[in-house]
């Protein structure tokens, strides 16, 4: 069982400088390292005033976080791809994999939040512009930043992008080796190299951040793994088996159920189930309201339930996201049996676990951890 820390860059009180969020930030990547979690993983935000996730350029934080870890895997969950041009992505992420020493690991998503791919590329604004555009610039960019790590010379021609840009001729540097297939018999470009190429061949292993079934069967298609936080139940065991069933007649690959799946689950440790409650059930609520606001719908609930069954209403929204499964809070025991009994289930083997999101401070952060580590994370690797 792999699991892994997803780090949110939290200041919801204000309290903190951006100097010592970036402090707070290494330290416990550096304690996730030290303590055994096997990945950690970073996000991209924008415009973050709020202090829900202040990271607007993950791969360069993931550089620094590499240079200050020794063997864990480096996540970024995930890059919004249509508001990066995907031929200097491309480049950036092959150096990231050279500065992690091969430990990186993408995760791309279209983003949600309208004020951010507004402000940045009103084009793939999937509320405004609509969501099959959104899709459409999200998968030539995915195309060609795949490309530009696995192919040389490399080329493209496309809706938005044709590279080389035509007409351009090459000019090679006195005494440079030739390189065959970069123009044409009149000197003209016809390709390109991307320098470097990625430590990990032929990409790292690459994600898509979704919830949704088409989301599960794109990353499928493109031979990918899946991120997913919000389905639960019979949802999440329908996403994992069309992505099952597509990436066999795709691919030909045969996969168990939940394979190259990851679960992210909001996550705490403390030594009790009250204290955990206690500490943790505010920010909690006040997160899953503010996911729900953005994404414009109830994300917590199973794929046959009625968001406007009265009934639903009636029951306190921790007490909701802990029995459909969103919550991995309790003590060490509690997280045990909950984190193995969803891996029986939905043969879960891929946990990425939130442990400081919004209103839980660092102190309380640090705490979790330790204990997660010490006492959580043995159990699960005997299972």
């Amino acid at each position: 069982m792999r699991v892994d820390l997803l780090y949110a860059l939290t200041n919801r009180s204000g309290d903190m400088s951006w100097g010592d969020v970036l402090t707070a930030t290494r330290q416990h990547a550096v304690m996730a390292d030290k303590l055994g979690f096997d990945g950690i993983w970073l996000g991209e935000h924008h415009f973050d005033t709020d202090g829900t996730d202040a990271c607007a350029n993950p791969v360069m934080l993931a550089a620094d976080i590499a240079a200050r870890t020794e063997r864990i895997r480096i996540g970024l969950a995930a890059v919004q791809l249509p508001l990066w041009h995907p031929v200097r992505l491309a480049e950036d992420l092959a150096m990231l994999d050279h500065f992690s020493g091969g430990r990186l690991e993408p995760a791309f998503a279209r983003g949600i939040v309208d004020f951010e791919v507004m402000n940045l590329n009103p084009e793939a604004d999937r509320w405004s512009a609509g969501p099959s555009k959104s899709e459409a610039i999200f998968e030539e960019n995915f195309e060609i930043m795949r490309r530009a790590m696995t192919m040389d010379p490399f080329s493209y021609k496309g809706e938005r992008y044709t590279f080389p840009h035509p007409g351009l001729k090459f000019k090679a540097a006195m005494g440079a080796v030739e390189h065959p297939g970069y123009v044409d018999e009149n000197g003209f470009m016809k390709g390109f190299g991307i320098v470097p190429q990625p430590v990990q061949k032929p990409t790292p292993p690459m994600y898509v951040v979704t919830e949704s079934m088409s989301g599960f069967m794109g990353a499928a298609r493109r031979d990918t793994g899946a991120i997913t936080w919000y389905p639960t139940g019979k949802g999440l065991k329908d996403l994992f088996a069309a992505y099952q069933k597509e990436l066999t007649e795709r691919h030909n690959k045969q996969l168990a159920l939940g394979e190259r799946c990851a679960v992210l689950r909001l996550a705490f440790v403390a030594k009790t189930d009250e204290e955990a409650r206690r500490v943790t059930e505010s920010s909690v609520v006040a997160f899953a309201e503010y996911v729900n606001k953005v994404r414009r719908a109830n994300m917590w609930l199973d794929i046959d339930e009625d968001p406007n069954d009265p009934n639903l209403a009636k029951i306190p929204m921790y007490d909701l996201m802990m029995e459909r499964d969103h919550l991995m809070i309790g003590s060490p025991k509690t997280v045990i049996e909950r984190m193995r009994r969803l891996s029986e289930t939905h043969n879960v083997k891929h946990w990425l676990l939130q442990m400081g999101f919004p209103g839980i401070r660092g102190p309380e952060l640090e705490s979790s951890l330790q204990l997660f580590g010490e006492e959580v994370l043995p159990a699960l690797r005997k299972f």
